[in-house]
């Protein structure tokens, strides 16, 4: 198993306080390790609930009512309501730039793109909504990360940080390196021209922290999530 992905995902379980919007892809992994690992917190989901603890198994969408099962404990309009009022809003960024704007709609020309993704959803209201955001890149690729991206999909409201495998980057008008785990991170945001000074050593998880991780990608890995195949088998 890929034991990068592995604490990357238990450091994203961490950021899990309050009242948590959760979008798709690594939003919802990290949301199911924190729960499993016990976190008080409460998630919202666009699809119009809101849950506490772990679901019942592994969702495979934020959608999957079946999967979250006795775990709702609230249902309403959460977009047009409660994204305000959250403590954190955890977005996936499979492609982002220093301003904190998201792109999950092409890379490369919109008619005949180099890759096509599936678009952004409720995320451009979350994270226009958003008090404190959070976009979580699990990938291996730092080209990912930009100056400026090719089509802006979501757009921060407020303050926003990005959290990968290298570790963390605060993005907006003046984008610092925040926390690291080796240079990889440091490496890309020195050549878009960002300030890496200061950077402190992220305190790495605990033993428990990654065997939950651990498990929650094994799960994954069988539920139609392609990263964690890739991490668990690749």
């Amino acid at each position: 198993m890929n034991q990068e992905v592995v604490a990357f995902l238990a450091l994203a379980a961490r950021e899990f306080r309050g009242w948590v919007f959760t979008g798709f892809h690594w939003p919802v992994l990290a949301g199911q390790v924190a729960a499993r690992l016990g976190g008080e917190f409460r998630q919202l989901f666009e699809a119009g609930f809101a849950t506490q603890g772990p679901a019942t198994e592994l969702p495979t969408s934020t959608t999957d009512f079946v999967a979250f099962g006795d775990t709702v404990v609230w249902r309403g309009d959460v977009l047009g309501t409660l994204v305000r009022r959250a403590d954190l809003v955890v977005l996936d960024a499979a492609n982002v730039d220093l301003a904190g704007h998201v792109n999950s709609t092409a890379i490369g020309d919109y008619r005949a793109p180099r890759v096509r993704m599936p678009g952004g959803g409720g995320a451009p209201d979350a994270a226009a909504a958003a008090r404190d955001l959070l976009l979580l890149y699990g990938g291996a690729d730092p080209a990912r990360i930009v100056e400026r991206v090719e089509h802006v999909t979501a757009a921060p409201g407020g303050p926003v940080r990005l959290r990968t495998r290298w570790g963390t980057v605060r993005l907006g008008a003046e984008p610092r390196l925040l926390t690291t785990r080796g240079q990889v991170l440091a490496d890309r945001l020195r050549d878009l021209g960002v300030d890496t000074s200061g950077a402190r050593q992220e305190e790495p998880p605990s033993e428990r922290e990654l065997s939950v991780a651990a498990e929650v990608l094994t799960e994954a890995a069988t539920r139609g999530y392609v990263v964690a195949r890739e991490a668990v088998h690749g």
